[in-house]
């Protein structure tokens, strides 16, 4: 009889043991995706003029050009940046950098263009 209570004890400490680490490996990597997500936020040109870019947490986001808005998706893989924008069926691709709150897309025709984070 104590055996079988403590191969049963053994078990069911071995399933919440379990279930501890999964739920502990699901919060560790929304962490880290969070935190690599640094392009999420609104960026102004620097050159002047109105162009602000919005990168929202789902991928989605808008950038402004004076008055005309044009929404887009997004995704980012390493440095790369794919923005497909709304009615378009082919995503505009680049590299970025940020670095002291400043966004670095290297634009069509392979020239660096910063903007601040506002």
């Amino acid at each position: 009889m104590r055996n079988k209570l403590g191969k049963t004890l053994l078990i069911i400490i071995a399933i919440v043991g379990l279930v501890t680490l999964t739920g502990c490996n699901k919060t560790t990597k929304t962490k880290t995706n969070n935190k690599t997500n640094e392009i999420v936020g609104s960026w102004e040109y620097q050159g002047g003029g109105d162009y602000i870019y919005t990168f929202k947490e789902d991928e989605t986001g808008t950038y402004k050009v004076g008055s005309t808005t044009m929404e887009f998706t997004y995704k980012t893989e390493g440095k790369k940046l794919s923005i497909t924008y709304k009615g378009n069926t082919e995503p505009f691709e680049t590299e970025y950098s940020i670095k002291n709150n400043v966004l670095n897309v290297v634009d069509s025709l392979g020239n660096d263009t910063l903007y601040n984070k506002k």
